[in-house]
């Protein structure tokens, strides 16, 4: 809005909301819940998260600055538009996010930051969010509440890539609100981290990310949970890697092969090709990291 790139005719105050469920961080045998209005700080800084929920409190802590992550909230943060300049700066006419059917000035333009996973011709921005990431890696639902009620989706069902309609980036009708996040106790959460790489070590958003859990039995993966940032148009889970490491001793070699499958797809755009080795190498290091976890 402060860029012009929206112009709301009402905005509506929701921050009361907090006082009630909506605000809340709750721990379970089953699970935690997120209220859509818990500050990220509080999150982040939540030790009950931190023991049993590392990824979610890592992917909090790397986000934005300390007095962003005191103000903002998780329902926000997962709802935050692209950072991609020719949709955020007006004088660019192309950007079929912002106008559609006008075209994509990044497909041709200056693309360094753009994604190189669930693209299409008529838009390559990239999702920038962290926390998104670690909720798709954790099986997480989202709780959203509308004129029809409210319902529990798959997290990983409410972003959608560009395709044809990338003015369309959530599975959100109108008057729906999101009111929080539920993610279940798994055998691989509190084997989980986040690593994020970026062109500086502070408020910056990623070139690339990693989201990886693992449920070990001794060295021989049962389960591998991975999500990637910075490189997908939305938070990508990335299926195929995840199935490879299945029943693998947690090696090099495993973590190698699990990367390639996850940029198997990648489509490079000029100035953002290196994405696609970093993007590897990150998960690679994530995946080794992760492993190494004393649980």
């Amino acid at each position: 809005m402060k860029l012009d790139v929206m112009r709301p005719t009402h905005i509506i105050d929701i921050n009361h909301l907090a006082d009630g469920r909506m605000g809340r961080i709750e721990v379970s045998d089953r699970g935690l819940f997120l209220g859509a209005l818990a500050r990220m700080a509080d999150v982040a800084d939540h030790p009950d998260v931190q023991r049993s929920f590392p990824m979610i409190a890592h992917s909090l802590q790397l986000a934005a600055s300390a007095q962003i992550r005191n103000m903002a909230s998780l329902g926000g943060n997962v709802l935050q538009r692209t950072r991609c300049t020719y949709f955020r700066d007006v004088s660019y006419g192309n950007c079929n996010k912002r106008s559609p059917g006008s075209g994509c000035a990044a497909l041709e333009g200056v693309n360094r930051m753009h994604a190189v996973l669930g693209a299409s011709d008529q838009c390559i921005a990239t999702y920038p969010g962290d926390f998104a990431q670690a909720l798709i890696a954790l099986q997480a639902g989202v709780e959203i509440a509308g004129p029809a009620g409210s319902q529990l989706v798959p997290f990983a069902r409410l972003h959608r890539t560009p395709g044809s309609t990338p003015h369309i980036e959530t599975i959100l009708a109108e008057g729906d609100l999101i009111s929080g996040f539920v993610i279940p106790t798994t055998p691989f959460a509190r084997r989980s981290l986040f690593l994020k790489i970026r062109d500086r070590e502070s408020y910056e958003f990623a070139l690339a990310s990693a989201a990886v859990a693992l449920d070990l039995d001794g060295e021989r993966i049962r389960e591998a949970r991975i999500a990637l940032g910075g490189v997908a148009t939305v938070p990508w889970r990335a299926d195929e890697a995840e199935a490879m490491l299945q029943d693998k001793d947690a090696s090099e070699g495993a973590f190698q092969a699990a990367a390639e499958a996850a940029f198997r797809t990648a489509e490079p755009r000029g100035h953002n090709a290196f994405k696609i080795e970093l993007g590897k190498r990150t998960l690679v290091r994530a995946l080794s990291e992760a492993a190494a976890l004393n649980v």
